[in-house]
């Protein structure tokens, strides 16, 4: 939410306009402004941030299990250093869905299930093998972690989940 002094902070200049010439009674109507203001856009702050945490939250699992199916074909020979395990990543997996949480999680179940099927689709109309290879490894990643979601995870409450500065870190 914001307030008058976030206003200030953010732009230093319409701080300024605001404040030069202001007595106390002209301050303390626009700070009942902003606070009117902050009741107003209240839901919408609300579902803009959970669109924010869900897209970060689904930026991080692809990077997870792009990383993972690249540790697949490359930990071979003697570049195993470069990789983390696969049980690792697996790990990574399970920690970003302790972040998903009651509000977004049919959306994520959702874009989960489009980008599995993009998967499906295209190694299906691939002609190279390889490619064919590495649409079947995610296609399998997703709908692993597809399933845990909707049968081995319990949702958390929005109470228990972490606070966004600890989310993207």
């Amino acid at each position: 939410m914001s307030n008058i002094i976030d206003v200030i902070n953010t732009e230093d200049a319409i701080g300024r306009k605001m404040i030069d010439g202001c007595n106390i009674k002209q301050m303390a109507i626009l700070s009942g402004v902003s606070k009117l203001f902050n009741r107003i856009v209240k839901n919408d702050m609300d579902m803009h941030r959970n669109k924010y945490i869900k897209r970060q939250i689904l930026k991080k699992i692809d990077v997870v299990i792009t990383n993972k199916m690249y540790s697949m074909i490359k930990n071979q020979g003697n570049r195993r250093n470069i990789y983390k395990t696969l049980e690792e990543y697996d790990e990574d997996l399970h920690e970003l869905a302790k972040q998903i949480y009651i509000n977004i999680y049919d959306d994520i179940i959702s874009d989960l299930n489009i980008v599995y099927r993009e998967y499906i689709f295209d190694g299906s109309i691939t002609n190279s093998c390889y490619e064919a290879y590495l649409f079947g490894i995610m296609e399998k990643e997703y709908s692993k972690f597809i399933e845990y979601l909707e049968k081995d995870f319990e949702i958390p409450q929005i109470s228990q989940i972490p606070q966004i500065s600890q989310i993207f870190i």
